[in-house]
């Protein structure tokens, strides 16, 4: 599933290739993506306004609009975004279209059908269900060491679990969850109540340099193999560092990988 990361660079992406222009036309190919609303209803919503700004709110990418309206996206396991210009192909798997006026489509793709669009008529996020209990960003600026430790020390549970815990941290899924672990030297099975404040502050520094690097990268970790472990979550997988066998652990029913020599 696209994590933080991957969603920011899908929200840059919807930003340059499609704010500002009259939306003419919507058309869902597929209702099954639409959530709480139909598809008469979203091209009603939608048609005539503009996109005015965009947000990354977790794993959802949220656009207003310039009727005061939100449109959210969420991703899923398969979803993405395709701008096409005037003659291009149709994309295969293009599940709601948004035709702007003067030519160009944004489309919104889902191969397995795990994605959402929905459509909210406010741009207050309390008022958005998906988002209004999600935690703090976890690159905000002000997201600072003192409140990701009171975090880490108000919940009894391993590392993993609580960088993943939506309500807690927004954005962080299983894949950068192991990065951040590893980055920071610490076993993603660690119980929250054993981590020293050297490690709590390891993991801080490290979430944010991993999520900062990854969001320059575009997400595109594949070439980057002897720096993280990303590229390296696959059977018979070495450890970036020491070259040894990565070894996987089921974690509250996901799967982790960690090098045991590199991580404690």
């Amino acid at each position: 599933m696209p994590e933080l990361p991957e969603v920011e660079t899908k929200k840059r992406y919807l930003e340059r290739t499609s704010m500002g222009k009259p939306i003419d036309k919507v058309s869902v190919k597929d209702p099954r993506v639409l959530d709480g609303i139909t598809p008469a209803g979203l091209a009603r919503g939608l048609k005539g306004t503009r996109l005015v700004g965009a947000r990354r709110r977790a794993k959802y990418i949220l656009a207003y609009t310039d009727s005061d309206a939100t449109l959210l996206l969420h991703f899923g396991m398969t979803g993405d975004l395709y701008f096409r210009g005037r003659g291009e192909p149709r994309p295969r798997f293009s599940r709601v279209e948004f035709n702007f006026e003067g030519g160009g489509c944004l489309h919104f793709l889902d191969t397995r059908l795990f994605g959402k669009v929905a459509l909210y008529r406010t741009a207050d996020e309390s008022q958005i269900p998906y988002v209004a209990r999600l935690g703090p960003e976890p690159l905000d600026r002000s997201f600072k060491y003192e409140d990701f430790n009171r975090i880490v020390r108000g919940h009894r549970t391993t590392i993993h679990q609580l960088l993943m815990d939506q309500e807690l941290i927004a954005g962080i899924g299983n894949i950068y969850s192991d990065e951040i672990t590893y980055q920071a030297g610490v076993l993603p099975y660690r119980r929250t109540e054993t981590l020293s404040d050297e490690e709590v502050r390891a993991l801080y520094d490290r979430m944010k340099w991993v999520l900062r690097r990854a969001v320059d990268l575009d997400a595109e970790l594949d070439g980057h193999a002897d720096v993280f472990l990303i590229p390296n979550r696959v059977k018979g997988g070495e450890c970036p560092r020491t070259g040894e066998p990565l070894l996987k652990k089921t974690i509250a029913g996901r799967t982790s990988y960690y090098c045991p020599s590199c991580q404690h």
